[in-house]
């Protein structure tokens, strides 16, 4: 499944409150990730070979095991990233609801946003 049609598939309102799970400064900021998954829904996705992989990582600081994917599979402009075949490794215990938030949340950190999301960006990452 591409990350758009991940996005497709939940309304904003069922992914939001594991965005404020996973960064808590986003409790605040409603308004701004609802604008970016407005924008990133409406967007036309250019199709990638590379892919967005969930697996089972280790944080290099703490030693700390948790499921993610690497902050480069989100290295990229919007309309690339949503073009981006999702995989889930077979023991990876994430919902689609988390890993929609968290794909929504490191497109938004680490993506290549589009200028109308500039005021929005400034405000999440400040």
């Amino acid at each position: 499944m591409k990350l758009i049609e991940y996005l497709q598939a939940y309304e904003f309102d069922e992914i939001y409150p594991q965005i404020g799970l996973m960064y808590p400064k986003g409790r605040h900021q409603r308004d701004q990730f609802r604008h970016a998954y407005d924008i990133l829904r409406s967007l036309r996705p250019v199709t990638s070979k590379k892919q967005i992989r969930y697996q089972l990582m280790e944080d290099p600081d703490t030693n700390e095991l948790f499921f993610g994917a690497d902050d480069t599979c989100f290295k990229g402009t919007w309309e690339v990233l949503i073009g981006k075949e999702v995989k889930k490794e077979p023991k990876v215990d994430l919902t689609p609801q988390e890993m929609v938030a968290n794909m929504l949340l490191n497109v938004v950190l680490f993506g290549r946003h589009p200028r109308s999301f500039d005021a929005d960006y400034d405000i999440i990452t400040k």
